[in-house]
């Protein structure tokens, strides 16, 4: 359990899920919250009972389905559950040859129904080669947590606490496809590090975006080749970013296809 202490206006981001929750208002003992989700994720209410609305939530979403794709599926159910019952019965009647071929009418009906492509979860994305993405953080939470949600999404991705690391990986690697750069960190910070990538032909082309609470003119960076190509402020937009990732990868020469 997370336990924080928020005052108004104040967020916390789930970057991994892509939800963010924003604290409106804070008084005598009552907070009123908004949430920002993606579509598919269902938001139930404590107050609500949860089997009612679990259930109310099933419904919705198997009527979405097409009719005949429905119907399959009813179809399909319906022969387990008599098959449970005749199973059953005919163990308890010592017909055990026969039990044994109900048991195996309803072991199709489940291979059915687990190869249904309606009724699986969508696949992750192929990963496309290590360090595809370098993310550049200094807050190590930050930094795992987006590196993880950008892994569950197929991409390769190496992570570093501050410019002069990612330099020094730059100085014996082949360029990404995109760097994340934070904006404010030790050592080197953001605006440097980009001036430095910037200044190496080699790598200049790289697309950089940047993640800050800042703005590119408080940085002094330029927006396009010569300094960012994109601008994410935090808390980040995690469907916005990936939308951005995946134009610049689909886009790229060397794509791979799968991606």
């Amino acid at each position: 359990m997370l336990v924080v202490t928020r005052h108004a206006k104040d967020k916390i981001s789930f970057p991994q899920v892509g939800i963010t929750i924003h604290f409106i208002r804070v008084h005598s003992g009552h907070v009123k919250i908004g949430i920002d989700a993606p579509r598919d994720i269902a938001i139930v209410r404590d107050e609500i009972d949860g089997n009612e609305t679990t259930a109310s939530l099933v419904r919705r979403q198997f009527l979405r389905l097409p009719r005949d794709i429905r119907h399959g599926i009813r179809n399909e159910l319906h022969q387990i559950s008599i098959g449970l019952h005749l199973y059953r019965e005919l163990l308890q009647s010592g017909q055990e040859e026969e039990a044994e071929e109900a048991f195996q009418i309803m072991q199709s009906c489940l291979n059915r129904l687990d190869e249904n492509q309606i009724l699986q979860r969508p696949s992750r994305k192929t990963a496309v080669g290590t360090g595809n993405v370098l993310v550049v953080e200094d807050s190590a939470n930050e930094r795992e947590m987006l590196a993880d949600f950008l892994r569950l999404h197929g991409y390769g991705v190496n992570t570093f606490a501050n410019g002069r690391e990612v330099l020094d990986y730059l100085d014996i690697n082949g360029p990404p496809k995109v760097i994340l750069v934070d904006m404010k960190m030790p050592e080197c910070d953001g605006p440097t590090t980009v001036r430095m990538i910037r200044s190496n032909n080699r790598i200049r082309s790289t697309r950089i975006f940047a993640l800050s609470g800042t703005s590119p003119k408080e940085n002094g960076l330029e927006s396009g080749a010569g300094g960012i190509d994109r601008w994410f402020p935090k808390p980040i937009n995690p469907q916005g970013l990936i939308s951005a990732i995946d134009a610049i990868v689909t886009n790229s020469p060397d794509a791979n296809p799968t991606k």
